[in-house]
């Protein structure tokens, strides 16, 4: 059941985790070294999905600026 509880809500639970680990760096370190941690997290994790083959760049500048009706 817990798991299945999980997976439900695996990404409201983690998406929570990472709110309180950023707050509490906020809170300890500042804004300048939370922004800082972040940009390096979000640049490790695009390292991570190129390595794997799983990075479409094409497809995230077409989205980016393709047309919205």
């Amino acid at each position: 059941m817990n798991q299945e509880l999980f997976m439900r809500y695996r990404g409201r639970i983690l998406g929570l985790l990472i709110a309180i680990v950023f707050s509490i760096l906020f809170l300890t370190i500042g804004f300048g070294y939370t922004l800082a941690v972040g940009i390096f997290v979000l640049i490790g994790y695009l390292i991570g999905k190129w390595v794997d083959g799983d990075l479409n760049v094409g497809a995230y500048i077409d989205a980016l600026f393709s047309k919205r009706d």
